[in-house]
């Protein structure tokens, strides 16, 4: 088994710099970004999979994990 991190660094601006390696993630990220790009930004993907996106603090929403 392995983790699929996510870290989440907030700026002063308002905006967030969200690094994810998890999948799921960042297909939800891509598909906010295509949508409303004024809000959501692809930054860079890394060697490893990883992918960082810029979102504006607003649109950024962040849930506890439900126990499955």
């Amino acid at each position: 088994m392995f983790k699929l991190e996510t870290m989440i660094y907030a700026s002063e601006d308002g905006t967030n710099s969200v690094f994810t390696l998890n999948p799921a993630l960042q297909k939800q990220l891509a598909a906010l970004a295509t949508q409303h790009p004024e809000v959501c930004q692809r930054k860079a993907r890394g060697e490893a999979g990883g992918v960082t996106y810029q979102v504006r603090g607003a649109a950024l929403s962040i849930q506890p994990v439900r126990a499955s």
